[in-house]
């Protein structure tokens, strides 16, 4: 199957039309547009309530005022709470700026509620968040075909996104799109929940996207995420104690589940090694999306560039992203021998997490040591260069050299 967003690429010609409306900074540029017009509680689909009975779905859309543009990219933007609270009106300031850029902005509803967190109630959870996320996408197309297009939208450009559960939610709509993939735990009453799909609302349409983004999300399992898949752009703390930076078991309100999910990192190591048009940026800290409160502008920023550039046609830039790419650092630990025949020995100031990694993100070593001295055995990788990650309180990369 082609993606949209390769076949979008392979159909855009530079004429009039798209020039006008991507070569005077649209889509990139904050406040583009001075205002903005919001149409609030539109029904788009209704499912069963976490609590049991009947829930109306509902969502805002953002428009940027005075704008005459026929067909709009548009950014769902589904707000977080770890599947307990939350609110559409929680990211108001959000979808304000993408409009303002010449987005029109989607804040929807997605059932959440009260639920005791473990392995099945927390999949129940996020599956809930997917099934609503991709229900808003089918009435998206539905609102095109049956409605007139009141909010002039480009079907071949839906972004969905969101901040933590709802990144999480929109990484799943997105990236678990087999059967075959749903969960073991859930898998049993799965057919009667509408399967990947779900049963929110406005069958027979298509719930594909153009492109993702996440503001500090995660996945249950990265190998759903394939070559031909919607690019995707994360920005993530490195030491964020809610929703996992690397591999890990995830906790609920401070309550361990048993469910191992990979976050930003982890997921753009897949994305990268499969291919996949893709952009990272990474936060220093220990915080849960703190730069939507510390350095906002920065981060819608560089997501606007991101979205931009794929809706416009253009070669994605990534700005100032992370990488794995092998790199000496300054740091408190120490390994040596370096380079080294197999064995080496680590000074650690507290307990860590060692990972050795080649240019290319591939892990062969991922270990687990106490405070002190550790030591680690090379001999079985060949020859080469490798990326030695030391993950605490903060995260060290060293450049080792292996020899035979």
């Amino acid at each position: 199957m082609i993606h949209r967003y390769t076949a979008f690429l392979s159909c855009l010609t530079l004429t009039a039309a798209v020039a006008q409306e991507c070569g005077s900074g649209r889509y990139f540029t904050a406040n583009y547009f001075t205002d903005v017009t919001v149409t609030s509680a539109v029904t788009y689909g209704s499912n069963t309530a976490v609590a049991g009975g009947a829930q109306t779905l509902r969502l805002d859309v953002y428009e940027p005022t005075g704008d005459v543009l026929a067909e709009r990219p548009v950014v769902i933007v589904a707000f977080g709470g770890s599947f307990i609270s939350g609110s559409r009106a929680d990211v108001a300031e959000i979808c304000e700026d993408f409009a303002k850029r010449g987005y029109v902005a989607v804040a929807p509803d997605y059932r959440v509620g009260f639920f005791f967190p473990n392995a099945a109630t927390t999949t129940r959870a996020v599956m809930r968040g997917s099934h609503d996320m991709k229900a808003v996408v089918r009435y998206l197309r539905k609102s095109v075909a049956e409605l007139g297009n009141p909010y002039h939208i480009d079907v071949d450009r839906i972004i969905s996104g969101g901040v933590s559960a709802g990144a999480i939610s929109a990484l799943h709509a997105t990236y678990l799109d087999q059967e075959s993939e749903i969960p073991p735990v859930i898998a049993a009453e799965m057919p009667a929940l509408g399967g990947v799909e779900g049963n929110s609302g406005n069958p027979g349409y298509s719930s594909e996207v153009f492109a993702c983004y996440s503001f500090s999300g995660a996945i249950g399992d990265t190998s759903w995420i394939a070559t031909g898949n919607a690019p995707l752009a994360s920005i993530h703390e490195v030491g964020d104690g809610v929703v996992p930076y690397y591999t890990q078991e995830v906790s609920v309100i401070g309550i361990p589940t048993g469910l191992i999910a990979s976050g930003s990192h982890d997921i753009h190591e897949r994305a990268a090694n499969i291919g996949l048009v893709n952009c990272f940026k990474s936060y220093p800290g220990t915080g849960h999306v703190g730069y939507l409160s510390s350095d906002f502008a920065v981060a819608l920023d560089w997501t606007a560039q991101f979205l931009g550039e794929l809706s416009c046609g253009t070669a994605v830039s990534c700005g100032a992203t992370t990488s794995i790419a092998i790199a000496d650092r300054s740091v408190g630990s120490s390994v040596f021998p370096n380079p080294t025949n197999g064995n080496m020995q680590f000074e650690l100031p507290e307990a860590s997490t060692v990972r050795v990694l080649d240019a290319s993100g591939r892990v062969f070593i991922n270990e687990r040591f106490a405070q002190g001295v550790a030591y680690m055995d090379l001999s079985a990788l060949p020859a080469g260069a490798y990326a030695v990650e030391v993950r605490n309180s903060a995260l060290e990369t060293f450049r080792v050299v292996k020899v035979d």
